[in-house]
C-alpha cells in the first residue's frame, strides 16, 4: 500500500468515526488494507456475504490471495472517493513515443485489472464508471495515444476474457475495438489467423462484430454516441 492510500485511508478512519472496520488481506504478500465494512459490504454483495452472511468472516479479516494488489488499491481508492485513480493522459515532458506507449499501455492494464476486479466481486457502478473512462479516452485522446488506447494487445485481450464473466461489457469493448479500428485485411495475415483459431471463442465475438459492420451497423465510436453499448446498468 503506497504512503498516499495510507495517509487517505488514515483520515477516512477517522471520518468514518465508530463505523466497523474489517481487514482485507491481498496478494500472497497479505499485503493489509483496513476499510470500513459498511462501505465494503453496501457496494458489493460478495464483501456483504462474506462479512455479514451465513458464512461470514467471524474475525473480520479476509485473505484475497489471487487479487492483485494494486488494483485492489485503486478499488479501496474508488470506494472512497468514488475517483479512478488512473490517469490516460501523456505527461507532457514525456518525449520520447516508445516511453509514451509503454505508459498507457501499462496504465490501460491498471483499468483492465481494476474491471477484473469489479467483475469479480459484483460493483457495477465501478465497471461502469471504467467504462466510461476507457470509452472517453477512445473518442477523445490525442492522436499519438490513439493506437495504444484503441487496439489492446493480443495479450490483453486473452487476459480480459480469461477473467471477467462471458459477455462482460469490457469483452464487448475490447472486441468493438478490434472490429473497428483494425482492418479486416490485418485479419487474413497468417499471424492474424492462428491467433484467431487459437482463441475460439473471442473469434466468434469478432466474427459477430464484423458482420454488424459489414451490413452497415453504426460504429458504437461514431459522433454522437455514448458509452450506453457498454454500460451494465443500462444493458
Amino acid at each position: 500500500m503506497t504512503e498516499e492510500l495510507y495517509m487517505a485511508l488514515q483520515l477516512n478512519l477517522d471520518r468514518f468515526g465508530n463505523n466497523p472496520t474489517v481487514v482485507v488481506k491481498v496478494g500472497p504478500k497479505k499485503i493489509r488494507f483496513d476499510v470500513h465494512k459498511r462501505q465494503l459490504c453496501d457496494l458489493s454483495p460478495f464483501f456483504q456475504a462474506a462479512f455479514n452472511g451465513d458464512f461470514q468472516e467471524n474475525s473480520g479479516t479476509m485473505h484475497l490471495v489471487e487479487d492483485d494488489v494494486q488494483a485492489f488499491e485503486h478499488f479501496v481508492r474508488w470506494v472512497y472517493e468514488r475517483r479512478i485513480d488512473i490517469s490516460l493522459d501523456i505527461p507532457s515532458e514525456m518525449s520520447s513515443k516508445d516511453d509514451k506507449d509503454d505508459l498507457l499501455m501499462a496504465r490501460m492494464r491498471q483499468m483492465f485489472d481494476l474491471y477484473i476486479l469489479a467483475d469479480k466481486y459484483d460493483v457495477p457502478i465501478l465497471k461502469d464508471a471504467i467504462m466510461v473512462t476507457l470509452f472517453d479516452a477512445v473518442k477523445e485522446g490525442t492522436d499519438e495515444a490513439l493506437h495504444c488506447l484503441r487496439i489492446p494487445t493480443f495479450g490483453d485481450i486473452q487476459h480480459i476474457y480469461a477473467n471477467t464473466a462471458q459477455r462482460s461489457t469490457l469483452q464487448k469493448f475490447v472486441t468493438a475495438c478490434m472490429t473497428w479500428f483494425v482492418d479486416v485485411k490485418w485479419y487474413t495475415k497468417e499471424f492474424g489467423s492462428d491467433w484467431l483459431r487459437e482463441n475460439p471463442e473471442i473469434a466468434a465475438d469478432l466474427a459477430i462484430g464484423f458482420a454488424r459492420r459489414l451490413r452497415g451497423r453504426r460504429s458504437p465510436f461514431s459522433p454522437g454516441r455514448d458509452a450506453s453499448a457498454f454500460l451494465e446498468t443500462v444493458n
